[in-house]
């Protein structure tokens, strides 16, 4: 008897082995017949993807809104200088009429000296020009601040001339080399001096020469108003692209947090919830609902197999 219930001890578990081991081969061809529903991994991978390429994205779009930033402060910069440069030429212009003017009323050699200085020395009128070439300027705004240039150069003639009757009624001596070469006409040799100062007053301090210079201020208005207004096209261009790019990078982070709470809704529901439902089974000693993600159906499958071949020769055996 002792020999016999021995046999029968072996032949049980030798029974619930072989159950154990049927029930392996069982999931093992679940799985690789696969089953109905969502695969976590693909789902994963498939999540990571798109947050790759989100990430892309936005690193991309950060890039062009440093450019778009970048592009700004040049334009900017460039504004700036283009500014100076044409109150630089007509301070200039300006500071050339207050030369002559001093000249001309009160006959100072000095500020004959400061006005030559000035044109060929300091240059600042050529130099706002240059100033603008070099910033690379629209045509239209070198071509304006030229012809201001073109008429403050035609304007000095008619101050040097002012200026050679002064010298000649005052019969100054030691005057400029620029000056040598302007002859008076033959009529306006033969005034007085004091006739001499005030046709040399009248031609720098008259209606005509402010006309002229009215003329100047005109351009330089002119290109000041066309520098207005290319700044502001190039301002409004700047915040649309910047706007432009803002809402991508708005619109990714978006996505990329919706992206990031259905992947932990999906991985809740497809493995968390299931397998703590799985749990609470397996402790019960019951099937495991076949729920969830694919990978978690196949192994819920393989493992019913087993309970009920191992559950159900438990229920045969008397």
């Amino acid at each position: 008897m002792f020999i016999l219930r021995e046999s029968v001890i072996i032949n049980q578990r030798m029974s619930t082995i072989e159950e154990y081991r049927t029930g392996a081969q069982s999931m093992t061809k679940a799985n690789q017949h696969g089953s109905k529903g969502v695969s976590l991994r693909i789902l994963h991978i498939a999540m990571i993807i798109c947050a790759v390429i989100i990430s892309i994205l936005l690193i991309f779009s950060t890039y062009q809104s440093s450019n778009v930033f970048s592009k700004l402060s040049k334009a900017t910069g460039n504004y700036i200088v283009r500014q100076e440069a044409a109150h630089e030429l007509m301070e200039a212009s300006d500071y050339l009429t207050e030369m002559v003017q001093r000249f001309t009323l009160e006959g100072d050699t000095q500020y004959l000296d400061n006005y030559f200085e000035e044109a060929f020395v300091s240059r600042r009128r050529e130099a706002s020009i240059t100033s603008m070439a070099e910033n690379e300027a629209e045509e239209v705004l070198v071509k304006q601040l030229q012809e201001a240039m073109d008429e403050s150069t035609s304007l000095m003639y008619r101050e040097y001339y002012a200026m050679k009757l002064v010298i000649d009624a005052k019969e100054i001596r030691d005057d400029h080399e620029s000056l040598r070469a302007i002859e008076l006409k033959e009529e306006d040799t033969f005034l007085s001096a004091e006739e001499k100062m005030d046709l040399a007053q009248k031609m720098v301090l008259g209606t005509e020469y402010y006309e002229k210079k009215e003329i100047i201020r005109t351009k330089l208005k002119s290109s000041l108003q066309t520098l207005d207004k290319l700044m502001a096209t190039t301002r409004q261009t700047t915040s649309d692209e910047l706007n432009s790019e803002l809402t991508i990078v708005r619109t990714a982070i978006i996505v990329l947090t919706v992206i990031i709470l259905v992947l932990i809704w999906l991985t809740a529901k497809l493995g968390t919830i299931p397998l703590m439902e799985a749990e609470k089974k397996i402790e019960a000693e019951e099937p495991i609902p076949e729920q969830g993600a694919k990978e978690f159906r196949n192994l819920a499958r393989g493992y019913n197999r087993m309970h009920e071949k191992l559950y159900g020769n438990k229920e045969e055996t008397p």
